[in-house]
């Protein structure tokens, strides 16, 4: 009889553990689909600062979305809003187009510079490592 007890409570307990696990993942999984929202789901995978989406922050549809649901903007706030971030849309482009240029400049340089220090045997190295991470990145290599 002490056997059976037993094990009705290691079910129980073993039941219990389970249904605190899944009420936590439900917990955790809410919490971090607020946190990113639409974002996260239009976005996936690695971007930057290791959150998803592109460089350079959400679209402005989707930030608009996310600055009306958690500040609760009112109807002429949120059309502000949309004006301010069409206007300076285009600027901010244009200041990430010439950040990325002058970045893939100073790395052509740098490698160029590398080049001339190394001998033709480790130069050749030096390419084909060039190679393997630009393919890891779904890009041909600099020069």
């Amino acid at each position: 009889m002490a056997d059976s007890r037993m094990r009705v409570w290691f079910a129980l307990f073993v039941l219990a553990v389970f249904c605190v696990g899944g009420a936590a993942g439900i917990f955790v999984g809410a919490r971090m689909e607020r946190s990113d929202g639409p974002w996260r789901q239009a976005f996936p995978g690695p971007g930057a600062g290791g959150r998803g989406g592109p460089p350079g922050g959400p679209p402005p549809g989707v930030l608009l979305e996310r600055l009306t649901r958690d500040l609760d903007l009112d109807a002429a706030q949120r059309e502000q809003i949309r004006r301010v971030l069409e206007s300076s849309r285009e600027r901010v482009e244009g200041l990430q187009r010439e950040v990325r240029e002058r970045f893939a400049a100073e790395q052509r340089t740098l490698h160029e510079q590398i080049r001339e220090i190394l001998t033709p045997a480790q130069r050749d190295r030096f390419e084909r490592s060039l190679e393997r991470r630009a393919r890891g990145r779904g890009r041909s290599p600099r020069r």
